[in-house]
């Protein structure tokens, strides 16, 4: 057993911090049991998952399917290693997201991503249904009020969440918290608009529609090639949203070359609002029944959600596996702070403040603030250890 302890904190309420196994990327002999996969099996098996998953339980592995045109998302075979693990305790998993894209069109892509019952032994299917308006509203915090869960994750005793760390545009992380936040909210739920309980919400704080701005706009059409649900319209000197279509992902915002596109937001309100999203969907499991994997590899700038996937800020730092949201991000923040950022990546030439990380240096917001807010919710705590396998 190798802990590294140099997280650890003194705890005014004496609480213990919180374990957190490490998988180091790098190896140490030409032996399967040092590979980033064996090491990951050990983990799991250490971990010991009937602790979290019983026998027969449905379980469903919460992880991004990808877009077409991306490439760095989790690889199938730690992936189906996974579901492997959790049919040895008697579980059966499946694999699951919402609605990124038009339900049928995600799952097309998840199969061109290598994601199909074939490669990983296990079902793949959307949690929100084919037609993306299966769900469940509940309660949420002071900010969002109410969101719709998808109903396989709603009904669910346990999840398995696995999640790519990379970057985000408006969030800088895109880890544990986003992963629950973004991917278990119904974009378009059933009975309800957007504004009332769908994913948009947390992007269209402060107006319900976006702003365009006709000068700067080029007409260059990027906005509507890229919108998910097909909701944009451009052609020579005209640009139209159907605002019956629109989920008001923000993504045409997000990608818009000329800045012709804008949403009024108040990034602290977001990043509170992941937060809020986070325990919205923690609180529909009993405590304890959630357990993290976060895969620090292929860290990327943005997000699974663009068409494309640009080259790594930082080399692989490895994979976590923890039941404490808060310890886990936190965890995944420190390596990647101490993490040099890579050459001929958008990461070249930043230079780095002390105590600054590429991802808030690369995105202009601090990118734990989602973190602290979870802390603040109760999500978890920020005092952990390493144990590494």
């Amino acid at each position: 057993m190798n802990c590294l302890y140099d997280h650890i904190k003194e705890n005014k309420e004496n609480i213990m911090p919180k374990k957190i196994y490490f998988i180091d990327s790098r190896v140490g002999k030409f032996d399967y049991r040092y590979s980033l996969t064996g090491k990951l099996e050990k983990g799991l098996e250490r971990i010991n998952l009937t602790n979290y998953f019983s026998k027969d339980e449905l379980v469903p592995i919460k992880m991004h399917l990808g877009n077409k045109g991306g490439h760095h998302t989790i690889r199938p075979n730690f992936v189906r290693l996974v579901a492997e693990q959790l049919k040895k305790v008697g579980a059966k998993p499946f694999v699951t997201d919402s609605s990124r894209v038009k339900p049928y069109e995600y799952l097309e892509v998840a199969n061109e991503m290598g994601y199909n019952q074939l490669s990983l032994g296990c079902p793949v299917i959307i949690a929100d249904g084919i037609f993306g308006r299966d769900s469940v509203t509940v309660k949420a915090g002071k900010l969002l009020k109410e969101l719709a869960i998808p109903s396989a994750i709603y009904d669910a005793k346990s999840m398995m969440v696995l999640s790519h760390i990379k970057g985000h545009i408006d969030s800088s992380l895109a880890g544990a918290i986003k992963n629950l936040a973004m991917g278990c909210v119904c974009p378009q739920p059933r009975n309800q608009t957007w504004k009332e309980a769908g994913r948009g919400k947390m992007h269209f704080q402060m107006t319900e529609i976006m702003a365009w701005n006709k000068e700067l706009c080029t007409y260059c059409a990027i906005c509507a090639d890229n919108c998910p649900v097909e909701a944009v319209t451009v052609r020579k000197d005209f640009f139209e949203v159907n605002e019956e279509k629109c989920w008001k992902c923000a993504r045409c915002v997000k990608i818009c070359p000329e800045k012709a596109l804008s949403v009024p937001i108040s990034h602290d309100n977001f990043l509170a609002s992941l937060a809020e999203s986070a325990k919205a969907v923690i609180d529909t499991f009993e405590p304890g029944k959630v357990l993290f994997i976060s895969f620090i590899l292929d860290v990327q700038p943005e997000c699974d959600c663009m068409a494309v996937s640009d080259n790594p800020l930082i080399q692989d730092q490895g994979i976590l596996i923890g039941d404490d949201i808060v310890a886990i991000e936190t965890a995944t923040m420190d390596l990647i702070e101490k993490a040099a950022p890579l050459p001929q990546s958008k990461a070249d030439g930043i230079k780095l403040r002390k105590g600054e990380d590429i991802l808030s240096a690369l995105h202009q917001k601090d990118a734990r603030i989602q973190i602290k807010a979870a802390e603040k919710l109760g999500l978890g705590e920020s005092d952990y250890y390493l144990e590494k396998i």
